[in-house]
């Protein structure tokens, strides 16, 4: 089992993917040109949470076997969202990383079962949640296991999808001691402006990012608007590792 103190070595820590698995072709296919590129740590999201019950849901735990293939093969580090205490025993035998999307920092009954279990877990911040219930759900989990995400809130402002909550990250980094990465793909909703909000959160100190990244990002299941292309994310990719020299 790799701790978190392991996944943080590699600095910055750089978490690329799919915003959902959906195929064993779409998987490799994307995991194949991320491990080209030196990505260590992959997102391989099997259920996604959404607001309309019509939509994506996930592909479940059909999506085991996929996850396996690409970590014997490239040898991730696989990141994966659990949405209720089931699935973190449905994932024990591939994920490496458990993941607490916005919608449930709250749900204390999952956090417990985090608690409970070993392995590392990244910690979204929810919607309109403060510094004081972010570090307090982190608790339920364990602060020394856990790496918080700053995704975006909702504020007044409506320019892009979210508002990228930069002074919130740095005070959990620098006044609270916790390792902090953020999710620019979130807050912007956008392809385009993903790069430039990666970049500045890079620049602002913080400790990595996790971007999603899809081959074909137009026929995407879930959010194909913000996705980006690999070919995209190869030079995203090169800037943030030479702004993270410069801030260090």
């Amino acid at each position: 089992m790799i701790t978190r103190d392991e996944i943080l070595k590699d600095k910055p820590l750089i978490i690329a993917g799919p915003c959902a698995v959906e195929s064993r072709e779409q998987l490799l296919s994307i995991a194949e040109k991320l491990h080209a590129m030196g990505v260590k740590v992959m997102r391989c999201q099997l259920w996604k949470p959404r607001t309309d019950r019509a939509s994506f849901q996930g592909i479940g735990l059909t999506g085991i076997p996929w996850l396996k293939e690409i970590k014997e093969k490239y040898g991730f580090i696989i990141a994966t969202e659990v949405l209720d205490k089931d699935h973190v025993d449905g994932v024990k035998d591939v994920s490496d990383i458990l993941w607490i999307g916005a919608r449930n920092m709250q749900n204390f009954e999952l956090l417990k079962k985090l608690g409970d279990d070993p392995r590392p877990a990244i910690l979204k911040r929810g919607f309109i949640a403060t510094l004081d219930e972010w570090m307090a759900s982190a608790k339920y989990i364990g602060l020394e296991k856990t790496i918080l995400c700053e995704r975006g809130i909702r504020t007044g402002a409506d320019s892009m999808r979210f508002t990228m909550d930069l002074n919130t990250a740095l005070v959990a980094k620098f006044d609270k001691n916790m390792p902090v990465i953020v999710d620019p793909s979130h807050p912007a909703g956008r392809a385009d402006m993903v790069p430039r909000l990666a970049y500045a959160a890079m620049a602002s100190g913080v400790d990595g990012l996790v971007i999603e990244v899809h081959s074909n990002p137009n026929e995407a299941q879930s959010d194909k608007s913000q996705q980006i292309t690999p070919e995209v994310f190869d030079v995203v990719y090169k800037k943030v590792l030479e702004i993270y020299k410069l801030v260090n």
